[in-house]
């Protein structure tokens, strides 16, 4: 007992120490930073009567699972605030002499919230009890914070296809969820991206219990969890807490179950297979023999459990939770234009979870918890004819220590998180084509698609050590909240994209039709010209330190913070939150050891020194919360907060590689440089002294598929050969003339991307447990999109080489006039002089191709966002009902429309990349969004649970195409390149069409009429024009415009949209239905049951047609004339080739066993 006690008291005493260094730390701006707040807190105030406060009132609060309890006494205001509870169920007791002691009962706490416990105490005996039952749903009348808490009841009995724990984020307005592999192949299948804010998901944070599991490589989690095993899922879209580490747009916290003084679980098994699913309308005559008549194979199987109890009763606690995944479906590829690319191929798939967690009440005040978790998942990717399979792997222990006490709380918390990914190519059972050499290459024209997949082989690790301390005190009119938080993050990995051969063809219309008059096979795809490729050696490595046991591929990072927040009582109606963040990154860039490349001083001062995170990284919040008539029933909010954001590896690997010598990291080479890790050009057949292999352009890639195997032999053989020294050597990024993966941060000019949030709304109790939010939600971000500007102007129109030009025109002329050539080939085009290379189009310097630097670019949300959430009640014979509605007026817009603005993106113009007709709704924007979760046992007991869903439709950029012949492939500059900024690539990059801003196909032009005029007011102002690479040409007296014209080198005529051609937009709604119905089992054990269910996915079969698009004037595009298109390229083969917005309907049988 004397021991039970000193510990005890070292206990408190530790805590004591600890919050006051902390505040210190705080107010002296140290180091340090911290999670999204894991807890949540009552507060409230005790009043007589008359409305006039009672202090030192004896205030208890009860965790009902396990029995701890908490005690204080109130302020002189009055008031209590009791912190660090676990999300669950409490009761509120208050007592004071000559009042009749108050229990609040059932009070619900969710994850970051604060529930208002306030209490008007009776005149009465002391000893006497008054019993009221709170409400599960109250407003919040502490916060500004803009957030959604969805309880683990609802994940668990609503249904969802893929038992994904992120997938419930659907329940809060605005956001978008997609599977992982939209942003990584890491993250196929296996995990989800949580769009917030109109953003990709990339940065939303994710952390569990306190413990940060954010992939800090690609974006999303690295740890994947049972739905069983979660006690809470909260979304914060809004006016982050400032305890929220790296993030401008949102942030997820999950809170796992524990253990109660009852053993209680569960145990579930479901089975889907192909004959429990409609059969799609869209299937092909092919589809239906090979599938005999059925829909394509697919089975599952799933089965996992949760269950806890007490070790001691009210003292120690366990909880152990396993689940896994079994699936196998078939995969199909469908390329009319290509019949020998229709396969069919298994997809494999597996996922398994574990968890095991110990709490222990110390004391009353005092909690410690510990847990292990572990998660394994396989998953196969790419296509059909191109796939990969990764393998990922978890491991995460947290450790955690709570204290509550009458003014102060403490909370810390310790996690290391382990994560590893594998990625293999694999030739299935497609059969990659080869080079005579036997060297598998991927084959790349128009919608043939099919070779080794270049994002394979790779692996990523990432280890984490977190320690983050919380404290709170409160005095009188505030409640001070401070926390620091130290991790380090050890990244590491390779991959070697550059590995694979990779040969480009040039397919658009008017080379189709040149092929066809030929008589060559159109199904062939090399028959068709070559427009480019590109090969490179069989390293991965991207950073020079070692980790994770390889030689090279390591990033360190030591990530502090601290922030300190006051929630000050102004008046009892009226909170004032104040809040400052301040974080520091030590590896937010590349490191420090690799040199930085001198030449980087030509593009801009100071670009060759080395980036620096500021020191002033403060992030200042400040909002309110007012509760208008004092009867916690209508509460006006508002919060302003200033967030950094995060800076991936996928980002800053690439800057370090490229400064690196040769003979690391993955090095490729196209067309325009071939060279060896000593810079000595390759030239396999003695006729490309430079290593520049684009006289091959236009050529049959069957006639020059053997000498592109033969250069990728060649310079691996000289990589092989090569001794990679890191003090020896120049750059990669001089030697390859800029040519390299990604880009480089451009020294002391980069600036930090931030982002300004604001939100105004209101909440309202509709009734008692039913509450309505509206809020106004804007999010700014500057310097995202993340965009690889090219300051060489690689073949920009205005860096025209006029004597080089003048050279090679005259070479092909042959000592005749302009006039006379034409004369004398009126078959041939502008194609025939070679002109557009980087000679003659040559960037800023002889000795660069292309120079791309970090650049900041502008993206912003405004969105009406409404949620009505309520519960437990009746209506006639329907009981137990629940409901979750969320809406979302809102647009999501950046620069150049890219949608993921946190990774690498390419401007719409190298030179204006922020100009304003280029800033529009991207592809994640969706006008509006519904969705709602309704529960209800109807008569019977069954028990209906159902999740409803609808969108509009995506925007769609239009831009100029390239409809072939005088202008296919590179020369497209002379046809596309309306604006004349060159293209980072031998071929231009996409220009917005003239008349249209980006995003506006779908918001501002929304039917084919309105389309045609825009294409025919094209074809009237630019149309048979010259591009300002033609005009350079006129200026330089090379050519005139009449001959220019006579050699095809004009903008193209575009062909309009046939009005009958089918609709590209479709709004997706759909309806998913649980049915089940509790078989009680109380003789055996009080709260058993067995519980069969069915699961219908999306009920009404609304699975319409994904969007197309593009103006190209072949099939897939919209200006293709389908109705007189020949079979296999009629609407029908373009309503398969769209794929689906969503699954036919889909029956789902299961059995759940709780306890």
């Amino acid at each position: 007992m004397a021991m039970d006690l000193k510990f005890v008291r070292w206990v408190s005493g530790f805590f004591r120490a600890l919050g006051i260094a902390a505040l210190l730390l705080s107010m002296t701006l140290s180091r340090p930073g911290w999670a999204q707040t894991p807890t949540g807190a009552i507060e409230g105030e005790i009043t007589d009567p008359s409305g006039a406060v009672i202090p030192g009132a004896k205030v208890t609060v009860t965790e009902l699972a396990t029995g701890r309890s908490v005690t204080l006494t109130t302020s002189a205001e009055g008031r209590f605030v009791v912190r660090n509870l676990l999300p669950g169920v409490y009761k509120v007791t208050a007592e004071a002499a000559g009042f009749a002691a108050k229990t609040l009962e059932k009070v619900s706490v969710s994850s970051g919230a604060v529930v208002n416990a306030s209490m008007k105490l009776e005149l009465g005996k002391t000893g006497e009890i008054i019993s009221v039952v709170a409400e599960a749903v109250t407003v919040d009348t502490a916060r500004q914070t803009v957030d959604s808490v969805i309880t683990g009841t609802e994940v668990r009995n609503l249904p969802y296809f893929s038992r994904n724990f992120l997938d419930m984020a659907a329940l809060a307005p605005g956001t978008w969820i997609r599977d992982g592999g939209s942003i990584d192949p890491t993250k196929e299948f296996a995990y989800r991206v949580v769009g917030v804010v109109g953003r990709s998901g990339t940065a939303t944070r994710v952390q569990i219990d306190g413990i940060d599991v954010t992939d800090e490589t690609v974006g999303t989690t690295v740890a994947n969890f049972s739905p069983e095993a979660i006690n809470e899922f909260q979304l914060t879209r809004s006016s982050l807490d400032p305890s929220t580490s790296f993030t401008s747009s949102g942030a997820i916290n999950i809170i796992t179950r524990t253990g109660g003084n009852e053993i209680h679980g569960n145990w579930f098994w479901d089975y889907y297979n192909q004959d429990m699913g409609a059969r799609p309308h869209y299937l092909t005559r092919k589809d239906l023999e090979e599938f005999n008549g059925s829909n394509p194979p697919f089975k599952r199987n799933r089965t996992g459990g949760t269950i806890g109890g007490p070790f001691k009763k009210d003292k120690l606690f366990w909880l152990v939770n396993w689940e896994r995944h079994y699936q196998t479906e078939l995969r199909t590829s469908r390329v009319p234009e290509f019949p020998q690319l229709n396969i069919s191929q298994s997809w494999p798939a597996g996922l398994r979870f574990t968890d095991h967690r110990l709490d222990w009440n110390i004391t009353s005040n005092t909690r410690f918890f510990g847990k292990f978790h572990h998660d394994w998942n396989l998953a196969t990717g790419g296509s059909a004819v191109s796939p990969f399979q990764t393998i990922n792997w978890t491991n995460l222990v947290t450790f955690g220590l709570d204290h509550t006490g009458p003014r102060m709380t403490h909370t810390y918390r310790f996690g290391y998180v382990n994560f590893n990914n594998r990625i293999e190519s694999q030739e299935l059972k497609y059969k990659f084509l080869r080079t005579p050499q036997g060297i598998p290459y991927y084959l790349g024209v128009g919608p043939y698609a099919a070779g080794p997949n270049s994002l394979a082989p790779q692996a990523t690790y990432q280890d984490n050590y977190q320690n983050s301390y919380e404290g709170s005190w409160f005095q009188g009119k505030h409640t001070l909240r401070y926390g620091f938080d130290v991790r380090r993050i050890i990244l590491g990995g390779f991959a070697n994209f550059a590995g694979p051969l990779s040969i480009y063809g040039t397919y658009d219309a008017a080379t189709i039709a040149a092929l066809k008059a030929r008589g060559a096979n159109l199904q062939d795809p090399l028959e068709y010209p070559l427009e480019s490729f590109t090969t490179g050696n069989q390293n991965g490595f991207f950073n020079l330190a070692p980790a994770h046991g390889l030689p090279h591929g390591g990033h360190f990072n030591t990530r502090t913070a601290w922030f300190l927040q006051d929630s000050w009582k102004l008046h009892r109606n009226f909170t004032l939150n104040l809040g400052v963040r301040w974080q520091y990154d030590t590896g937010y860039f590349a490191s420090k050891e690799v040199p930085r490349e001198p030449d980087l001083e030509r593009w801009g001062r100071g670009f060759s020194t080395y980036p620096e995170f500021p020191k002033d990284a403060f992030s200042p919040s400040i909002g309110f919360a007012w509760n208008v008539r004092g009867d916690n029933k209508t509460v006006i909010r508002a919060g302003f907060y200033k967030a950094y954001e995060m800076n991936i590896l996928n980002n800053t690997m690439f800057d370090e590689f490229s400064m690196l010598p040769p003979g690391l990291g993955p090095e490729y080479y196209d067309i325009s440089h071939v060279a060896g890790p000593d810079g000595k050009p390759i030239n396999v057949d003695g006729k490309h002294p430079d290593g520049n292999y684009e006289d091959l352009i236009g050529t049959p890639i069957k006639n020059v598929v053997g000498l592109l195997g033969q250069i990728h032999e060649a310079l691996n053989a000289a990589y092989a050969n090569y001794q990679f020294d890191p003090k020896k050597g120049t750059s990669f990024f001089k030697q390859a003339q800029g040519l390299t993966y990604g880009g480089v941060i451009p020294g002391n000019q980069f600036k930090i991307p931030y982002a300004v949030q604001f939100n105004v709304g209101v909440q309202r109790e509709i009734v008692p447990g039913t509450v309505l939010s509206v809020d106004y939600v804007h999010n700014h971000a500057i310097g995202l999109p993340n965009f690889l500007v090219d300051y060489e102007r690689r073949r920009d129109a205005e860096t025209l080489n006029v004597a080089a030009a003048r050279a090679r025109v005259n070479s092909v002329l042959g000592g005749k006039t302009v006039d006379e050539w034409i004369a004398a080939n009126p078959t041939r085009n502008i194609s025939a002089f070679g002109l557009i290379s980087d000679t003659t189009y040559m960037g800023l310097y002889p000795d660069y191709i292309r120079a791309r630097f970090f650049t900041g670019g502008f993206t912003r949300y405004r969105g009406l966002q409404v949620s009505l959430r309520g519960g437990g009640r009746s209506f006639w014979r329907i009981r137990d009902v629940g409901y979750n509605l969320s809406y979302a007026l809102a647009r999501g817009e950046s620069a150049s429309a890219v949608s993921r603005v946190e990774f690498l993106a390419t401007p719409f113009d190298n030179r204006r990349w922020n100009w304003r007709e280029a800033f529009g709704p991207n592809d994640l924007d969706r006008t509006h969004t519904l969705r709602w979760a309704l529960v209800m046992t109807v008569p019977g007991g069954f028990r209906l649970n159902s999740f409803w869903q609808f969108n509009t439709a995506q925007a769609q950029n239009l831009t100029v195409p390239n409809l072939g012949g005088a202008i296919s492939g590179a020369n497209g500059f002379f046809g596309t390149d309306i604006n004349g900024d060159g293209g980072r690539g031998t071929t231009p990059a996409a220009d917005l069409l003239p008349g249209t801003k980006a995003g506006a196909f779908g918001r501002s032009i929304k039917d084919f009429k309105k389309l045609n005029q825009i294409i025919q007011s094209f074809n009237q102002n630019y149309a048979g024009k010259l591009t300002p690479h033609g005009e350079a040409l006129v200026r330089a007296g090379i050519f005139t415009e009449a001959q220019l014209k006579r050699l095809g080198a004009v903008i193209p005529t575009i062909p309009l949209v046939p009005e009958n051609n089918p609709w590209p937009w479709h709004n997706l709604f759909t309806t998913d239905v649980r049915l089940d119905r509790p078989i009680k089992l109380t003789r055996l054990r009080e709260g058993m049951e067995i519980v069969p269910f069915a699961d219908f996915y999306n009920l009404f079969n609304h699975a319409p047609a994904n969007i197309y698009g593009g103006l190209t004037a072949r099939f897939g595009a919209l200006n293709y004339d389908y109705a007189a298109a020949p079979e296999g390229q009629k609407a029908s083969d373009l309503d398969y080739a769209r794929g689906r917005l969503n699954r036919t309907r889909q029956v789902l049988f299961g059995l759940r066993f709780n306890f």
